[in-house]
């Protein structure tokens, strides 16, 4: 299972036909967002020298810092598309935060500005219904799990139940059960019962309620029971 990281070129051009295509709406309307150019030259501005600063460890720290920034300024611009109802736009700039974002973790990146990712990802679980789509999410949730801030993956302070860090780990484990693929079930619940132990009485007993309710195939029903029985039922008896 691979994921499809472009290269920097073609994240680049992904972005332009963003902005490009905000410009042209303003420009039609007569209109000027002096916020929005803003953010399109300072994106612009980095990925023009987003090659040369991976070299020398000082400035890869500048580089991790300011790419952790963009992806809080590409959110702010598809909030803005969201707003002005501009939906090619706004889909042109949700496939540019992932193309950016998986080519900075393929450079080795740390991600610490999780929230619009997660929030991105889970939207397009939700949109997804094809094998092959939701398995091509799959590895991209993958690496954006392997690429989170260490200090975000040790989830000290696991009392707020919507934190990034959950929220990821449960749809990486939603989206597999979507593909229908037992392997792909197996590890991405073993990622679960690694990170989030409290979680896993409630996430396999709604699990079960859904194989019923959406009538999934035996082969993906055998997997859930397995772990529910374990990890659900048995909690359920000791209590």
């Amino acid at each position: 299972m691979m994921s499809n990281i472009a290269p920097i070129t073609e994240v680049t051009d992904t972005f332009h036909k963003a902005s490009d295509s905000l410009t042209q709406f303003f420009s039609e309307q007569g209109r000027k967002d002096n916020d929005m150019l803003y953010a399109f030259d300072e994106i612009d501005k980095f990925l023009s020298s987003a090659q040369s600063n991976a070299d020398d460890i000082e400035q890869f720290a500048v580089f991790n810092a300011r790419a952790n920034e963009l992806i809080l300024l590409i959110d702010r611009l598809m909030v803005f598309a969201s707003n002005i109802k501009h939906q090619e736009s706004f889909a042109l700039m949700e496939d540019f935060l992932l193309q950016f974002v998986l080519w900075f973790a393929s450079a080795g990146g740390k991600i610490s500005s999780l929230i619009p990712v997660v929030n991105l990802i889970a939207a397009r679980s939700n949109r997804l219904h094809e094998s092959t789509e939701l398995k091509q999410l799959m590895a991209d949730i993958e690496i954006v799990i392997n690429a989170t801030e260490p200090l975000i993956q040790e989830d000290m302070d696991d009392r707020d139940p919507r934190r990034p860090w959950r929220v990821l780990l449960l749809n990486y484990a939603i989206t597999a059960t979507r593909t229908h693929q037992p392997e792909l079930m197996d590890r991405a619940f073993q990622s679960l019962i690694h990170h989030l132990p409290d979680d896993l009485k409630q996430f396999f007993t709604e699990g079960m309620s859904q194989m019923v309710a959406l009538d999934y195939p035996d082969s993906v029903k055998e997997v859930m029971q397995r772990y529910y029985r374990q990890y659900a039922l048995q909690n359920i008896k000791n209590n």
